[in-house]
């Protein structure tokens, strides 16, 4: 039986190589705890100067929570076993985002949900032309979460939030230029440059690699001028009516979510969480409601299981006060 990670150890570096490749690197239960496991030994021991967290498939960094577990906990009636995989995920990111040594995550190829809580939470971000990200939740009847929330509500203008209820993927230059990430290596270079943090020190040797990108102005107020609305309608409506290729790219991908998260998700991005503590907090307040609602296993067999992309949501009206309701919980993350 394969390990769920391999353990290495070059000079001072100590590297962790997610190794669940079939199901490219998704975070389950027996996964979480290896990592903690792990970096708990790392913490304490002298000759480990760093760690590193990477992959052992070139496919997938990782690509996010074990949905397939959650849901089959869900349709079985086992509510908090289901919810357990997300709390459980949530300590491991903030735990590795106060790691007392440096971190360095290697996102290369998929990064999505959990792999986007894993990776954009270490001191030392780095990119490859492969990598995908996405936080596409909001099209299995879920809101955007993984620490996300706090990383979308600092991208600029209303970047974030376009993201958030689009649910697209973006790539390394966006990763930069969203906040997820510091630096795009190609994918060839990763042993090279491991090999010199491993001789020198890191911020000699990443510095030189930092990419400092922004956004165009003009774009930024393009998209202000469509997500800066008042409500998911109006957002909807302005996309219809624009001209611009990549709006009409949006509304593709907006009409495939779910409407109830989608009016969750508007209404998260807009409260503005300003840590990641706080913000996980708030992801499980958030997503402790939406499994229990039918379009979670409904999104999850259209998406993942049948993959017809065809989801029969949930008809009725969406109510304010119910959406409201999703940002209160009695489940707590930290004791």
């Amino acid at each position: 039986m394969n390990r769920l990670i391999i353990i290495q150890q070059k000079g001072g570096l100590g590297i962790l190589t997610l190794n669940r490749p079939k199901a490219l690197n998704a975070i389950n239960v027996d996964l979480q705890r290896e990592i903690m496991s792990q970096l708990e030994l790392w913490k304490t021991d002298p000759s480990i100067k760093a760690v590193v967290f990477n992959s052992s498939h070139a496919r997938a960094f990782c690509a996010g929570g074990d949905i397939r577990q959650i849901a089959s906990f869900i349709k079985e009636g086992h509510f908090e076993q289901g919810l357990s995989i997300f709390t459980h995920n949530y300590q491991l990111f903030y735990y590795v985002s106060q790691y007392p040594k440096p971190t360095i995550s290697i996102m290369d190829g998929i990064t999505m949900g959990g792999g986007i809580g894993l990776g954009c939470f270490a001191t030392h971000r780095i990119v490859t032309e492969r990598v995908v990200m996405a936080m596409p939740e909001v099209k299995i009847a879920l809101t955007p979460d993984a620490g996300s929330n706090f990383l979308f509500g600092n991208a600029p203008g209303y970047t974030g939030l376009r993201m958030m209820l689009t649910g697209q993927s973006f790539y390394a230059d966006d990763a930069i230029k969203l906040g997820f990430a510091d630096y795009v290596v190609s994918s060839s270079m990763v042993p090279a440059i491991l090999d010199q943090i491993e001789k020198r020190n890191i911020s000699d040797v990443l510095t030189p690699l930092k990419r400092d990108r922004k956004y165009d102005p003009n774009f930024l107020q393009d998209v202000e001028d469509i997500y800066g609305a008042p409500d998911v309608e109006t957002i909807i409506g302005r996309l219809r009516r624009s001209f611009l290729p990549w709006a009409k790219e949006d509304l593709k991908e907006i009409s495939q979510a779910c409407p109830f998260s989608l009016e969750v998700t508007y209404k998260s991005w807009h409260k503005k969480i300003s840590n990641l503590k706080d913000a996980l907090q708030h992801e499980l307040n958030m997503n402790s409601h939406l499994l229990w609602r039918s379009d979670f296993l409904e999104g999850v067999r259209a998406v993942v299981v049948d993959k017809d992309r065809c989801p029969k949501w949930d008809k009725a009206p969406i109510l304010s006060q119910t959406v409201d309701t999703c940002f209160v919980s009695s489940h707590k993350l930290y004791s």
